[in-house]
């Protein structure tokens, strides 16, 4: 758009030119009509209306090239609003309809707790947080929501259509507010809300000042960027930032929460939502799929596309899908496709059988977006197919039906495509969901997903076999899971093999999760991920050095992992045996890792400044180092603070007063990270050299990125370890860790430290059911429960941990709480499900 500026100059042309994109018919018209609706329908107005439209074109490129001529930019609209007065006594032209006055968005029930628990938060001392909620539930507009109080905002996600979304969202929330886009050839960084791509946005952070935005907003952090992700939120420094995640599974969100400081502010997942009737019910039928999946490549989580096509692009498969759609769908259905063919194929499919659908996808012959979606909002259209572009962001409650014809890789596509359903609408009282299941290990994610989404949890494929089997779903009235028999049999069959496979050796539980997780995932699972999925990391050591050294055993490391590990396996090794009793070392690494000199040190000063902005930014971080020696770590001076981390994290990493002080004759002996030097004092990674704090350890440039990638997942882990780990339980309670004995997980305790336990067989309850526990010195091996036979307890505790309860390589545990009707117990999940 440009606008012509010239105060000598009259200006008021009135032409418009439509012209065909199939054909090179055209028309032109000139005349005294504005695009009103007055101007269009009902007021008089004088138009000439011709097909010789070459010289409107010819005049019309000699005004676009007129010097006179500018480009819109905000910093025009910024110079124009100043300059800009109201005529006196306007006077409306009769027959000019008014624009109607902008209504202001209501706050939804949920979004207003979601926002008090952020003021709250707030409130406590955080500058980061995530927010959980569900598809429909409208976390972009909480996001505008709470920005609107702060002054310039960064919106960051990983795709364009989830970009311009979003504006759309804030344009509503905050008319008066500027709003650029930030990725490729469109940028305007000067923008009050900056709607910004990752992958562009990495690249170019020097044009921006590190305090440049109040408030950010990292929306659905897509792990294929997890390294881009880290650089922004590790280059900036918000007065808060603020994550977003639709899915509930603990696992998925860990790094995301870690990127948030591990501060889980609010959440409301799908079922809640449902229960709260701000969505819809769902009913979901799961049909054994006849495409067959065997021996096609999987790869980073997804079916080699060329190969997936042969299989799913077939008149079986969409006769199949045709057949289920018009016996089980409604009247308005989003159809996901796999690739563009696929939507294409599906479409021409369903139109040659009388049906009225389009097919939408970012190739020149899609079908426009916004009309597709309009046609199917009116009934022009029954089914409308589509490839990623409709996974986020779209709304149209009037959907009431869903096709999924793709293989979902991840959780968060699958319920993100649920989702796209769920929103209320009149005369909507439930969703329908068609899926099929595959002959492939990758379609469990499907019952894992939909066992998960009523509480923070994974659910373990024992779980999922114990659920197809009985066919008891714990689910909101009106909502209701269908699998068929074959695919209930399909799906037992995979289940079952991976259950027989599971191994009490140690970390072995650890390794057959992980090669899980990547089996249905686009990736691996980084060691936060396994952590709040309730596994232990640090039982690699024994076995594999590290947890890198798991992974590599596993073949479950990238290519330039691999090369890391294996040249740089002593830092990796020394790093997970460093002892964190506090945070002092977590943070101080963190802050080397945030301002990018892992590898190069910094000076003392610098360092200790960036490490008391990380503890400001966390209250627990605050009183983690509040003591005798430093009682007000926020408001210290920063030369009293330098003083304290010098002496407190600093010495510690660099182990001075060992064999690796600070003298000037280790400066001249740096040492390669394939053999740590006695230099190093004692194997510390770090020394000191001068008034700067350096690595012993030398990283060649080609393997820096993911060296420093590598270091952080390790820190993110043990950061996220040591602040959310259980603390000591309340007064009146006992945590007791889940241990094994024959196979079977038992309950150990020491007495000395909780002499009230009970002693002989005493009764307790759990998940509202009644056990009589044989509590003995040092365990709780055996509970029963009245009319059932044998051991309940190894039921009880599988059922909250999943198969590997107890065993070598997890860190699960229980709390029982002595109440006016006796003791109960309940499982000890950590709080980390996003």
């Amino acid at each position: 758009m440009r606008l012509f500026s010239d105060p000598r100059t009259s200006f008021h042309p009135k032409a418009y030119l439509f012209h065909s994109s199939e054909s090179d018919h055209a028309r032109g018209f000139v005349g005294s009509n504005n695009l009103s609706r007055s101007g269009i329908e009902t007021g008089v107005e004088w138009s000439l209306s011709t097909r010789e439209v070459q010289p409107l074109v010819t005049a019309f490129d000699q005004l676009w090239a007129d010097k006179r001529n500018q480009p819109l930019s905000h910093e025009f609209l910024r110079t124009y609003r100043t300059k800009w007065r109201p005529t006196a006594g306007q006077v409306v032209p009769v027959g000019v309809e008014t624009e109607p006055p902008t209504l202001s968005p209501q706050i939804r029930p949920i979004q207003a707790e979601a926002l008090t628990a952020l003021e709250e938060s707030r409130g406590e001392g955080f500058a980061a947080g995530m927010v959980v909620m569900a598809t429909g539930l409208g976390k972009t507009w909480l996001g505008a929501f709470d920005s609107a109080a702060f002054g310039r905002t960064l919106f960051v996600a990983h795709r364009e259509e989830i970009l311009r979304q979003s504006r759309d969202v804030f344009r509503q929330v905050r008319p008066d507010a500027e709003l650029g886009l930030y990725m490729g050839a469109e940028k305007q960084p000067e923008a009050d809300v900056v709607f910004a791509s990752v992958q562009t946005l990495v690249r170019r952070l020097d044009e921006f000042a590190a305090d440049e935005f109040d408030y950010i907003v990292v929306d659905e952090f897509h792990h294929a960027a997890a390294g881009s992700y880290r650089k922004v939120i590790d280059y900036f420094e918000p007065r808060f930032l603020l994550g977003l995640t639709a899915t509930p599974e603990r696992t998925d969100g860990a790094d995301l929460l870690a990127l948030c400081g591990d501060n889980l502010v609010f959440e409301c997942g799908l079922i809640e939502g449902i229960e709260r009737s701000e969505l819809v019910p769902f009913r979901y039928w799961g049909i054994k799929d006849v495409a067959n999946y065997e021996g096609i490549p999987w790869r980073n989580g997804r079916f080699d596309p060329a190969q997936l096509a042969t299989r799913i692009e077939t008149q079986q498969r969409a006769q199949q899908a045709f057949d289920e759609w018009e016996s089980l769908c409604g009247e308005r259905t989003l159809g996901f496709c796999s690739a563009v063919t696929h939507a294409d194929f599906m479409a021409q499919f369903f139109t040659e059988r009388g049906v009225k659908c389009a097919a939408v996808h970012s190739k020149p012959r899609s079908s426009d977006r916004r009309d597709a979606l309009a046609d199917l909002r009116s009934g022009k259209l029954q089914v409308v197919f589509s490839v990623d572009m409709f996974n986020e962001g779209v709304d149209v409650p009037e959907v009431d039906s869903v096709l999924m014809l793709r293989p979902t890789e991840s959780p968060v596509v699958f319920l993100q495509q649920l989702g796209r359903g769920l929103r209320l609408s009149e005369g909507k009282d439930h969703l329908r969901v068609v899926d099929f299941v595959g002959n492939h290990s990758s379609f469990l994610l499907h019952p894992r997903v939909l066992l998960g989404m009523g509480e923070a949890g994974d659910a373990s494929n024992e779980m999922i076999l114990q659920t197809l089997r009985s066919g008891e779903w714990d689910l909101p009235a009106g909502c209701s899971i269908t699998f068929d028999v074959e695919s209930i049999d399909l799906l037992t069959m995979l289940a079952d093999k991976k259950v027989a496979g599971t191994s009490l050796r140690t970390s072995a539980a650890l390794e057959q999760f992980c090669t899980e997780y990547a089996a249905e995932h686009e990736g691996r699972p980084t060691a936060a991920q396994a952590a709040a999925a309730g596994y232990n990391p640090a039982t690699a050591k024994k076995q594999h050095g590290a947890w890198f050294g798991l992974l590599g055993h596993a073949g479950l490391l990238e290519d330039a992992e691999s090369q890391v590990w294996g040249k740089y396996r002593s830092v990796f090794e020394r790093l997970e045996k460093e002892s964190f009793t506090k945070s002092y070392k977590l943070v101080a690494l963190k802050a080397l890792l945030a301002t990018g000199n892992l590898r190069t040190g910094m000076s003392v000063d610098a360092l200790a400044e960036r490490s008391q902005r990380i503890v400001a930014s966390d209250p627990r971080l605050v009183a983690d180092t509040t003591g005798k020696a430093m009682p007000s770590p926020v408001d210290a001076t920063l030369q009293a603070w330098s003083k304290f981390w010098r002496k407190w994290p600093l010495d510690h990493l660099a182990k001075v007063g060992g064999s690796g002080g600070d003298s000037d004759a280790a400066d001249s002996e740096r040492v390669s990270a394939t053999g740590l030097g006695a230099a190093a004092g004692a194997g510390a990674l770090f020394r000191y050299s001068g008034d700067d704090f350096v690595p012993t350890f030398d990283v060649a440039t080609e393997d820096g990125d993911a060296f420093d990638a590598m270091v952080a997942e390790i820190v993110d882990w043990r950061l996220a370890d040591y602040l959310l780990r259980p603390k000591a339980a309340e007064s009146g309670s006992v945590r007791c860790r889940v241990s094994h004995s024959s196979g079977s997980p038992i309950l150990r305790y020491d007495r000395t430290l909780n002499p009230e336990l009970p002693l002989g067989e005493v009764p307790f309850s759990a998940n509202g059911e009644e056990y009589a526990g044989r509590f003995v010195k040092i365990a709780l091996n055996v509970a029963t429960r009245h009319e059932v036979e044998g051991n309940a307890l190894p039921e009880l505790l599988r059922g909250w941990f999943g198969p590997d309860a107890g065993q070598p390589g997890t860190r699960h545990s229980v709390v029982l709480t002595e109440g006016p009707e006796g003791w109960v117990m309940t499982p000890d999940l950590p709080p980390t499900s996003a």
